[in-house]
């Protein structure tokens, strides 16, 4: 059996025209939803197949689409979802159903906090998470098959140990590289060479650069050689639409 990996969205809260905000479709047992923010619902071939959501953290380029997504499956005649993120995801929700009402038990949402290595079975892989640094509560996400560690998604973080040590030994790390090396005294989010020397000692077979701010137009390959020459392995900019098989 093998995962499908399509990466929805790729980009940040600034708009670009080939970009929408982050959002990364897993396909494991049933269809696996990493973040929704805004773009990410009209590219969902099936809403309805769409039954757990992970939440890196609770920046509007990440959840923007949440609400808009439990409205489709209501629609839809889908009444299940279960969603689940960092410390404080469960307030947010219930906040969220504050501002529309209307909204309120027309699905059955159940909404778990989660912390630093926290484990969550999806049919039969298991979602491993690591705690981040972001200036706010945040997770990354590893996906394990039969308990080995196979495509690890960061979400937006300063480059730390947590993710090197869920990645290594993985098919596949989705990592956010928000900016080149050339924007000066970045913090919360990664450069090429910060992710570098942070992964280098790791082995990966693919490093995938995601949430891409606009100041990285045209610094990608510059930045896909930097990586590279730390971590001796396949880097590639992640793209809209852009999708990977890994055998499971």
């Amino acid at each position: 059996m093998s995962i499908r990996i399509r990466f929805i969205g790729t980009g940040v809260a600034m708009p670009q025209p080939h970009r929408v905000q982050s959002g990364i479709l897993v396909e494991l047992d049933c269809p696996v939803l990493f973040d929704c923010g805004s773009g990410v619902l009209p590219r969902l071939t099936d809403c309805n197949a769409i039954r757990h959501v992970f939440l890196t953290h609770l920046h509007l380029d990440h959840v923007a689409d949440v609400m808009s997504l439990i409205k489709a499956k209501w629609l839809s005649g889908s009444n299940d979802l279960k969603i689940y993120g960092p410390s404080g995801t469960r307030d947010w929700v219930a906040r969220l159903f504050d501002a529309y009402p209307y909204m309120r038990d027309k699905i059955a949402i159940d909404v778990t906090d989660l912390a630093d290595h926290d484990r969550v079975s999806i049919g039969s892989h298991e979602i491993i998470c690591a705690k981040t640094a972001h200036g706010m509560p945040s997770l990354g996400y590893g996906i394990a098959d039969d308990a080995r560690v196979k495509i690890v998604y960061s979400g937006d973080t300063e480059p730390v140990e947590s993710i090197a040590r869920l990645s290594d030994g993985a098919e596949i790390l989705i990592h956010e590289c928000s900016f080149p090396d050339s924007v000066p005294d970045v913090t919360n989010h990664t450069t090429p060479s910060a992710l570098g020397e942070v992964m280098g000692a790791i082995s990966v077979a693919r490093i995938v650069l995601t949430h891409l701010y606009p100041h990285t137009r045209g610094f990608e390959d510059e930045m896909v050689q930097t990586v590279r020459e730390y971590c001796d392995c396949d880097v590639a900019i992640a793209a809209d639409g852009m999708a990977f098989v890994i055998d499971s």
